[in-house]
């Protein structure tokens, strides 16, 4: 009983299907549309099979990276085409077709592995074939890879070459935060910033408006707070522009904008400092109540007073 008890185990085990393995993209389908700019297209690649099937798209593609793609093809109609995407990473030979200017077709893709051998002589790991064809669609070069050398930042590992190729951090990111005099070190921490929409405008935006020097911390909390140029240029028509950036972080958590400011200074309540005005958001003073407790001949009342009035419940 017991040996067959243990056959009986056996079998339901070998009834289990095992894990299905990565897959390993070798084609798919391609589709191309004129971009927003002069010289660059919208690519769309769809690969995998079901129910793993893949998107990719890419707005910003440059016209010069589809080599072999004639000129005239946007022009014609059923006007078959062939090439290539050649990257880094890997090659992508692309046929098809094009019709009333949008084309599309297939892709076989082709990893590099000269790719994997130049990793290798700066320290780095193999990437999976799933990691390598990230980095071919991302079109993450040893350009970026040697930029981070020479500008002094850890050495990558291949998950963080992964990484930063699936959010967005290439050379020309790198570049515009060194322009910016940010080098922030880590591929950990330009990814962050990467996430949270740090870059080169907005520090610009920021240094423009006479902060200056703020560190990464600072610069990550002001973006995801919503403390950007436009905001502070508003609260500085407004007669407001604190020293401390902060100030205006926690102006605008408070719910305080420059509309705001200019409304309770048409009823009379002239030159509040921001906390004050933090003050009479948090208690939920309004305009429209000054103006109803004026019309009861409650005039030139001061904040506190107000603030009272309202907690009090007057209406």
């Amino acid at each position: 009983m017991r040996f067959a008890r243990h056959a009986w185990v056996f079998l339901l085990l070998l009834a289990v299907p095992a894990p299905a393995p990565a897959q390993t993209v070798t084609d798919g389908q391609w589709l191309l549309e004129r971009g927003d700019q002069a010289g660059f297209v919208r690519l769309t690649l769809r690969y995998g099979t079901r129910p793993e099937n893949s998107n990719w798209t890419n707005d910003d593609v440059p016209l010069r990276q589809l080599d072999g793609l004639a000129a005239e093809a946007w022009q014609g109609s059923g006007v078959v085409v062939h090439f290539r995407i050649v990257r880094d990473a890997g090659t992508l030979a692309c046929d098809g077709w094009f019709d009333r200017g949008k084309g599309s077709g297939h892709f076989a893709y082709t990893a590099s592995t000269q790719f994997v051998s130049d990793l290798a002589r700066r320290g780095i790991g193999a990437p999976t074939p799933k990691q390598q064809f990230q980095m071919t669609m991302a079109n993450l070069g040893l350009d970026l890879v040697d930029e981070l050398a020479r500008e002094g930042y850890e050495r990558p590992s291949v998950d963080d070459l992964t990484r930063m190729a699936t959010h967005g951090v290439d050379r020309p990111y790198l570049l515009s935060l060194d322009s910016a005099h940010y080098r922030l070190g880590s591929p950990a921490a330009l990814i962050r910033t990467r996430d949270h929409g740090v870059d080169r405008d907005f520090i610009a935006e920021l240094v423009a408006a006479g902060y200056k020097n703020l560190s990464v911390e600072q610069l990550v909390r002001v973006r995801d707070h919503g403390v950007d140029g436009d905001f502070i240029e508003e609260m500085r028509d407004a007669g407001y522009k604190p020293s401390d950036i902060e100030d205006l972080v926690e102006t605008r958590d408070h719910g305080v904008d420059a509309r705001y400011a200019k409304e309770l200074k048409d009823v009379g309540l002239h030159d509040l400092s921001l906390s004050q005005l933090r003050r009479a958001r948090d208690h939920g003073l309004t305009a429209g109540f000054v103006r109803r407790v004026a019309s009861r001949g409650y005039t030139s009342l001061s904040l506190d007073e107000l603030i009272r009035l309202h907690d009090r419940g007057l209406d």
